[in-house]
């Protein structure tokens, strides 16, 4: 019983951060920044311009894709995405902050704390925003309704405390709230499995999917959930939560 009031509450907690993940792709555009001040946590708006001349980390945030040499240990690599990942210790500490622990709205990916890519489930969170506003994960958008796309970046690679883990995506949706109730929908949160129940899951997860992947899965398998909010305009208003999983088992 303590196990499950435990998991509820992370499960809400993550609910929180889901939601405002989802409300800061929504209210941010390509000509402002939803910066927070470090003193009182004042949340305004202030140009780009000025954000990242005030926050001069933010401008590595922008070229993390294409210069390498920001990687620092370990990383994650999918389709146009390649950049840090870094440990969360429950907080969701990089939610809004950069790797280098200064205030940012974006972000940086992060590993679920409960989860350490060796049990049957790693779940790894990031931030999509708009087009042109750089969101750790809106490179997950292109695997959206997209067939072509995945058949030509279907993996992805993790190197995490010095190894390497490479995984195929087997499912890509986009899983919807009404409300801000979490029943329903903690269902990928949760990590604790009787083996039926983990078969179910993965059954759930495949039969779901936008596409075929043609890619199997079965309850012997390791997999990732890559969550981030979806940036479709169609979920906007029709949904209270709308978060786009990219699921990848290990090869």
């Amino acid at each position: 019983m303590k196990r499950k009031i435990v998991s509820k509450l992370f499960g809400l907690g993550i609910l929180f951060a889901s939601v405002y993940t989802c409300l800061f792709g929504y209210i941010i555009n390509i000509n402002t920044v939803y910066a927070i001040d470090n003193k009182d946590l004042d949340y305004h708006f202030v140009s780009r311009e000025q954000y990242e001349k005030e926050h001069a980390p933010i401008v590595d945030r922008l070229t993390y894709q294409s210069n390498e040499k920001v990687i620092n240990g370990n990383s994650i690599r999918v389709g146009s995405i390649y950049d840090n990942l870094m440990n969360d210790d429950g907080s969701f500490y990089y939610l809004n902050r950069n790797m280098n622990g200064v205030e940012d709205g974006r972000g940086v990916p992060f590993l679920d704390s409960r989860t350490d890519l060796t049990g049957r489930k790693s779940i790894i969170y990031a931030h999509s925003a708009p087009d042109g506003v750089s969101g750790p994960f809106n490179g997950l958008q292109n695997y959206h309704n997209n067939y072509d796309y995945f058949n030509n970046n279907r993996y992805i690679t993790i190197n995490y405390n010095g190894n390497t883990y490479t995984y195929e995506i087997f499912s890509v949706y986009i899983s919807t709230a009404d409300n801000d109730e979490s029943e329903g929908l903690e269902y990928y949160y949760n990590l604790d499995y009787t083996d039926e129940e983990w078969q179910q899951d993965l059954d759930y997860y495949k039969s779901h999917s936008e596409y075929d992947t043609g890619v199997s899965v079965n309850s012997s398998d390791k997999i990732v959930i890559l969550q981030t909010c979806s940036m479709d305009p169609a979920y906007f208003e029709k949904y209270y939560r709308y978060n786009l999983l990219v699921m990848g088992k290990l090869i």
